[in-house]
């Protein structure tokens, strides 16, 4: 029997929950973002001012660099924006991408934290 796209779907929610990638990258960002604040790097934000929200779990099967298939999880980081100017009143300062191998071992992790400042008057983010 051929497998057909909805079967590589399958199998790749399976991986996710198997290896409970999203609580994994939510895990991990939090220790990235304690130890950003420990080491004075979140540019005068406190941990408890950012909120992680996850974007995407995808399976990437041809990259640029690496020469091997992985899973991204990917978190964006947002601070709350009372004036509402950007998406959903979530301004965005960065993210983090957990890198897993497709049997769920981890092989890398990012965390890029922009400058969390806005731009200025009128600014707005592409949604």
């Amino acid at each position: 029997m051929e497998a057909t796209p909805s079967d590589a779907v399958a199998a790749m929610l399976r991986l996710a929950e198997t290896h409970d990638l999203r609580r994994q990258a939510e895990t991990s960002c939090r220790q990235w973002i304690q130890s950003s604040a420990e080491e004075g790097d979140l540019n005068g934000l406190s941990p408890s001012d950012i909120q992680m929200v996850f974007e995407r779990c995808a399976l990437v099967f041809e990259h640029g660099i690496l020469n091997y298939p992985f899973v991204e999880t990917r978190l964006g980081l947002y601070v709350p924006d009372p004036s509402a100017v950007y998406f959903q009143g979530r301004r965005s300062i960065g993210h983090y991408r957990l890198i897993t191998l497709l049997d769920g071992t981890t092989d890398d992790d990012y965390f890029i934290l922009d400058d969390p400042k806005p731009a200025g008057p009128g600014a707005a983010s592409s949604t």
